[in-house]
This record gives C-alpha cells, sequence and structure tokens, in this order.
C-alpha cells in the first residue's frame, strides 16, 4: 500500500549491512543502541539539544534521537565506535583527544568525535571559528571544550612524565570515553528488561486516595508489578545525613512536591512505552502550596518538630560586629535573592539492577556508592551485605547525583519480582525530581575604615531547602563560615536558614551554597572599594587573608593561604584590561565593556567532619600489584591521579597498577566524589 512503512529497514552500519524491525516512529537512537547493540551512541536530552547522539548519515552529522530509524533505509550510519576501528581520520583524532584529556566524564565525547570527523574529512585543518560552528551542536556540561578544540585543530599537547605525582599523561580511562565503550547508567541493561516507570504528582502538595492496584495490575496486559509505600520492606525513607532522613521513596498519603512518586509500575518495554499516566488508580486532592521562604514560614509545617518550617540553622560569630559597624567610616548594604538552579549533566539518572545469589546487585550513575548501598539496606530492611553498588561511568554529576534517585526503585523492583530491572529518567523527569541549587535570600552589610580595611559584617541568608533536608543542612552549616569570603574579618556574624517549602528539594551543587553568598559578599565590596575611591583590586589585595592569619572561625593556616598571591598576579592583566575597556567606552557607542574582580573560597570535602578515604592495594602471587580504589570518577580525573600517587610511592610506573574499582563488594569506602574530594583531598 503507498505510504506503508516498510516491516523492515536495511542500511550499512559501520560498513556492514544489517536489516532491523523497528517499529513505527522509533528512534535511530533507540534501534541502534536496543536493536544493534550500538551503547557508543549516548543519549542524553532525547530532543536533539544536547548531540551526545550524533550519528554519521551518509557522512552528515545528525542527532540520532531526531530521526526515525525508518529514514535510514538504504543508507549509511557510521557511529564512533565504527570510526575509530577503521577511519584514519578518526583514529587520528583519538590520539590527539587522549593527549589533550579532551574527555571527562565523557558522556558528550562521543558525539564530539563523530562531529570532528565530518569536519576533518571536509577541512582537514580547520580554523578555530570552523571548530566551533561543527561542534556547536555538541553540549560538554564538563565544559571542556578548549582541550576538544585544541585536539580537533591538531595543536601540541603539554604530556610530560611517565606517571609521577604531577606528571601530566594520558588519562587511564580516556580511550574508553573517547570510543563510547565507557557503559553509563542506561548502556548495561539487556534489551528487553523489565523497565519502571514513576507515577508522580501533579501538585505541589496534595493528598492521594490509591484505588485498586492489585486489580489495575492484572487487567494491564505487560505489567509485572506495581510498587507502592506498602511494598517497602524495610524504612520507607531516605536521605543524606543520618539527622535529616525524611524523603519517602514512595509518599504513603500526602505528596509535598510536584513530582514527588507515590507508585512505581514495573512492566515489559512495550507496557512501559504505552502506558498513561492518567489511567492509573489514583485520586488526588490538591492542598494549598507554600513555594517560597516567605509563603513557608506562615504556612502549616511541612514535618513534625520543624517549626515555622525551619529545617535548620548555622552561625558563626566573633568579635562586636554591631559595634565595629557602627564606628566604620563607611558602610554598604544590600539585598541579594537567586534562584533554584538546574545541574544540567548531561547523562540523565539511570541505572540497572537484577538478583545474584539473594543479593540485590545495582549498576547505576553515581557520586557516592557505598552511601547508596547503606540507603538501599536501610529501605529493603536488610544487611549492607545483601546489597551491591557497581557504579557506571557517570556522565556529570555536580553534586546532585551524591543523592540516591533510581536506586531505591530499582532494588525494590528486582527484589520483589526476581527479575532484572532497568530505569532511566526523561529529562523533565529528571528537571522536575532531582535536587537544585538552593535559591536564596540574603542581606548583608560591611563596614570599613576610610583606608580600606575591613571593620565587620553581618549577614543573614533563608535558604530555601524544598520539601525535605537532602544536603540543607552542610549548606546552612558552611554558608555562615565562607560568607567572610578569604579576607581578613575582625568582628563578624552570620547565620543562615534552611526553610522547608512545596519546591522540589535542593541539594549539593558546586558549593553548597558558596556561590549565593559570594554574589552578595563581592558585589558589596565593590561598592565599598568605589565609596572609598579605592581600585576594586587593591582593595581586597589589601584585606586578604594571609598564613597564620586567623579566619572568622579561628582557624589559623600556617601555610597554603594564596589568595593574596593569586590577586597580586592579576595585576598587569587588571590594568591592561581595564585600560582596554576604557579606550572602547570612549567610542560613544551604545555598547559597552566592563572588567570586573571577585575572590572566592571554600573548603574542600566535609564541613567540620572527617573526610575518610580508604583505598586498599595489594599483590598477588604472581606479582601484580592491585589497587583497589572505589572513589567514582566523575570527570574530575581521580582514577588517573590516585594511580599515580600509589605508583610513585611504590616506584612503580602507573602501568604496573593493575586497577579494580567501582564495587562495594572487594573496593573499600574511598568517601563520596564532592567538594573537589578525591584528587585534592
Amino acid at each position: 500500500m503507498d505510504g506503508q512503512l516498510p516491516a523492515s529497514v536495511t542500511f550499512r552500519l559501520n560498513g556492514a549491512d544489517v536489516t532491523i524491525a523497528p517499529r513505527t516512529g522509533e528512534r535511530l537512537s533507540e534501534a541502534l543502541r536496543e536493536r544493534m547493540a550500538a551503547r557508543d551512541v549516548k543519549v542524553g536530552c532525547n530532543a536533539g539539544d544536547c548531540g551526545a547522539c550524533t550519528v554519521l548519515v551518509d557522512g552528515a552529522p545528525v542527532c540520532a534521537c531526531l530521526m526515525t530509524a525508518q529514514q535510514v533505509e538504504g543508507h549509511a550510519v557510521e557511529t564512533v565506535s565504527g570510526l575509530v576501528k577503521d577511519d584514519p581520520v578518526a583514529q587520528a583524532l583519538l590520539e590527539r583527544f587522549q593527549d589533550h584529556g579532551a574527555a571527562q566524564c565523557g558522556i558528550c565525547t562521543p558525539g564530539m568525535m563523530v562531529s570532528a570527523v565530518a569536519l576533518l574529512r571536509a577541512t582537514p585543518e580547520p580554523d578555530e571559528t570552523t571548530v566551533e560552528q561543527a561542534l556547536g551542536g555538541v553540549l560538554c556540561r564538563c565544559t571542556g571544550y578548549r582541550k576538544i578544540m585544541d585536539a580537533v585543530m591538531g595543536r601540541p599537547a603539554n604530556l610530560y612524565g611517565h606517571g609521577d605525582v604531577g606528571d601530566a599523561i594520558r588519562r587511564l580511562d580516556g580511550a574508553e570515553k573517547i570510543t563510547g565503550q565507557e557503559a553509563f547508567g542506561d548502556d548495561v541493561a539487556p534489551p528487553g528488561t523489565l523497565e519502571i516507570r514513576l507515577i508522580r504528582s501533579p501538585h505541589a502538595h496534595a493528598d492521594f486516595t490509591l484505588g485498586d492496584i492489585a486489580g489495575f495490575a492484572a487487567a494491564t496486559p505487560g505489567v509485572a508489578t506495581i510498587l507502592t509505600a506498602k511494598d517497602v520492606p524495610g524504612r520507607n525513607l531516605f536521605g543524606v545525613i543520618p539527622d535529616f532522613v525524611d524523603q519517602p521513596v514512595l509518599a504513603e498519603t500526602t505528596t509535598r512536591f510536584r513530582g514527588e512518586p507515590v507508585a512505581a509500575v514495573v512492566g515489559t518495554p512495550d507496557a512501559i512505552r504505552s502506558f498513561a499516566d492518567g489511567d492509573f488508580p489514583v485520586t488526588w486532592h490538591e492542598r494549598s502550596a507554600a513555594l517560597t521562604v516567605a509563603e513557608a514560614q506562615t504556612a502549616d509545617d511541612l514535618h513534625p518538630h520543624r517549626t515555622g518550617n525551619q529545617m535548620c540553622r548555622g552561625m558563626v560569630t566573633c568579635g562586636d560586629p554591631e559595634k565595629a559597624l557602627e564606628a566604620a567610616d563607611v558602610t554598604v548594604e544590600g539585598h541579594f535573592t537567586s534562584g533554584f538552579v538546574e545541574h544540567a549533566y548531561i547523562e540523565p539518572e539511570a541505572g540497572y539492577a537484577r538478583m545474584v545469589d539473594g543479593r540485590v546487585e545495582i549498576l547505576a550513575c553515581t557520586q557516592a556508592p557505598i552511601m547508596d548501598r547503606d540507603a538501599v539496606a536501610g529501605i529493603l530492611g536488610v544487611s549492607t551485605d545483601a546489597v551491591r553498588i557497581l557504579p557506571t561511568g557517570t556522565g556529570g554529576g555536580f553534586g546532585s547525583k551524591l543523592d540516591v534517585s533510581v536506586q531505591p526503585f530499582l532494588a525494590m523492583a528486582a527484589w520483589k519480582t526476581g527479575q532484572p530491572v532497568r530505569m532511566t529518567y526523561g529529562r523533565i523527569e529528571s528537571m522536575q525530581s532531582t535536587t537544585k541549587r538552593h535559591p536564596s535570600d540574603i542581606k548583608m552589610k560591611i563596614g570599613a575604615t576610610r583606608d580600606g580595611r575591613i571593620a565587620g559584617i553581618e549577614f543573614s541568608g533563608d535558604f530555601n531547602t524544598g520539601a525535605y533536608a537532602s544536603w540543607g543542612p552542610t549548606v546552612s552549616a558552611r554558608v555562615p563560615i565562607h560568607a567572610s569570603g578569604p579576607y581578613r574579618v575582625l568582628n563578624y556574624r552570620a547565620e543562615a536558614r534552611g526553610i522547608h517549602t512545596n519546591c522540589v528539594p535542593s541539594g549539593a551543587f558546586r558549593g553548597f551554597g558558596v556561590p549565593q553568598s559570594a554574589i552578595a559578599q563581592e558585589s558589596l565590596l565593590d561598592d565599598l572599594a568605589e565609596k572609598l575611591n579605592i581600585d576594586p583590586l587593591e582593595f581586597r589585595i589589601a584585606n586578604a587573608l594571609e598564613n597564620g592569619t586567623p579566619t572568622v572561625c579561628g582557624q589559623v593556616f600556617e601555610q597554603g593561604v594564596g589568595i593574596k598571591t593569586c590577586l597580586t598576579a592579576l595585576r598587569p592583566a587588571w590594568e591592561s584590561e581595564r585600560a582596554a575597556a576604557e579606550l572602547f567606552n570612549a567610542q560613544g557607542t551604545d555598547l559597552k565593556r566592563g572588567v570586573g574582580v571577585a575572590g572566592g573560597w571554600y573548603g574542600c570535602g566535609n564541613t567540620s567532619m572527617p573526610n575518610p578515604s580508604t583505598i586498599k592495594a595489594g599483590v598477588t602471587r604472581d606479582g601484580r600489584v592491585m589497587l583497589h580504589q572505589g572513589a567514582t570518577d566523575i570527570g574530575q580525573g581521580s582514577t588517573t591521579v590516585i594511580t599515580q600517587i600509589f605508583a610513585s610511592t611504590l616506584g612503580l610506573p602507573v602501568t604496573g597498577i593493575t586497577l579494580v574499582g567501582g564495587d562495594t563488594d572487594v573496593t573499600p569506602d574511598a568517601g563520596k566524589t564532592s567538594a573537589s574530594r578525591q584528587t585534592f583531598v
């Protein structure tokens, strides 16, 4: 019949003729990954925005998620794994990507490689603008563009040494990332595995009643089981800080934010694909919602014993800030607000679970495998010996993948059905339900003497921690410690509060609240410098901390305080850039340029608590040195750095170390990957 799609599609994949029978409208990305085992084609957004799934069709780069499988009938498709196997351009590019360290987390790298190959085939010696345009359709959330561009343009790499600490060597995991062989959370489940779909609240605050769940499951073809709060074998709560474990895996009678799950449907891929949320037997009773800190403080408490919806507060004080501000020659103050910020990692949360000899094994993207193991054990009501976490590659985390996401649902589904299960959040689902940077509402006042010395600081900040705690207590603790900036302040008071609202939980995001406070502090320092008619850079240099100078907490660093040296080194560039901006602005056009400077500081690792990291090495009977290290590498290079440390200590080349990692059964607790831990702590 005219217009009817063929039952099968034949095309050429990496040089070989193949035939598949895709569904009508099936994405090429899905067909390649699930039917042809081409998991080197990564999927990030499924909307053509990120470019991770880029492949070549007849030599032209396309997003495989935007093309149906039927559209490649009679065409040639190339993926990164095929290119690096047979194509000289790709093989040379593979070497340059390794030399430049152009792969960080690695989720975007196959798309970058494929796009770059298409460019270099047509233009062997492109200029920088041409490279930018050619790679513009592929996003690198790790922001590694400079190294990627240098590799594509064939610029010299700066490798040196043989692997000792401090040597610049190729990443030990670089080749797998570049060729697409790194397995991320959605890359490990066999095709046809049972899948999970969550039923989420459409309201920011609602009571709900579930209907006949068993009857609905029995009447829905392909549904293996449906999980509700009643199916949680152990404790129906999770969290990251013991005294603040408050978030249910599945809500019981009330949801506290839009997107909170109330049930998990487990079924075949076809059943999950055709599942309609509107058919699910649940009745919603919407309640009033408090979405801002101001609203929350007059609303009903979301949690018992957290009066006024205050989760917790942190405070640091020294000297007499009130008196110092009264005596100051000049004062400035301001009110600063910031909103939610999405982590926007290219890889959405994903994983796979299976039962092995009565234990549950979970393969998922994560920044904290031991924390995942302990959380899952508590939810299942079993000892930690019954849970094994095998971290996959993590395609960006930036703090949010410290919290569990898919892990509890995978564990419960595998535990109940006895079958392997998989789960991958859609982009909307990920943005709707996972943690964000805390919105802030900050008031700050700073005073200074006529000669440009900071006299005193008062700071108060309220942070919207959302419906549940997550890392909110850490934010409340860190902000008062850091709100002074890296400056000498004798009179200081800072208080931060975490306030519950009916928003998605806020959590860890590159700084635990410190960037929010830095916006206020650095803006006001500029205002002070202007009032005092002092150069903004010189004002900061005059007040910068030094070795032996106590912080606002009374901590004294005898060495390593480099902020004054850093700021001083900026003087030539600061002067030249300001002169250039002044010259440009004198032209009288509507377009103006400005030059700014800001200082920041941040405590690596955990705040006010130990930073344990346990890594084990041993020697086999045949003389091989085995390094058991469970620190997750989310792009920062810890796999290579830790191996270099051990190799240097033992007097061996890095090639003489056999890595055993990413398995809670055989690697000790290396701590979580966050706050510059693993490579710096």
